[in-house]
């Protein structure tokens, strides 16, 4: 399966940003997400409008976890956006998302999916929100973050 790496995204997965003290900052476990996860369609709640959705690149801060493993806080941009000649009207979307462990033999340990709820005031074209998650990744794993289709 062919992994797209958000560090293309952004140029880079680690910002030393954040509560932590420097001292327990430490190097970020590597992110990636599939391809086919960075960009979705998702048909919004309110109004049925298709809005196109993309990862718009990721901001991470590390520090070591008590179980070994590296606590992660993340900030994941996301870009979305609709076309007005198909409707402007307020309207609200929910943008399913989800995240998976993968261990060092390439094996999904663990997944979590959740939706982020954004809203789009009346004759507004794009936004680009952020998604703040928390993660424990354990010792010799990577996070795998994606979109999920919803149209």
């Amino acid at each position: 399966m062919k992994y797209f790496s958000l560090q293309a995204l952004i140029g880079c997965s680690v910002i030393f940003a954040g509560c932590a003290n420097k001292d327990n900052i430490i190097v970020c476990p590597a992110i990636s997400a599939p391809a086919e996860g960075a960009r979705a369609f998702v048909r919004s709640d309110t109004g049925g409008q298709i809005f196109d959705v993309r990862l718009n690149g990721v901001e991470a801060t590390c520090t070591r976890h008590r179980s070994g493993g590296t606590a992660m806080e993340l900030t994941v941009g996301l870009k979305l956006e609709r076309n007005l000649n198909e409707g402007g009207d307020a309207d609200v979307l929910a943008v399913p998302m989800m995240t998976a462990m993968v261990d060092e033999q390439q094996l999904v340990t663990s997944n979590n999916e959740f939706g982020y709820r954004i809203g789009f005031e009346k004759g507004v074209k794009k936004q680009y929100p952020t998604v703040e998650i928390e993660k424990i990744v354990p010792v010799n794993s990577r996070l795998v973050i994606s979109l999920k289709p919803a149209y």
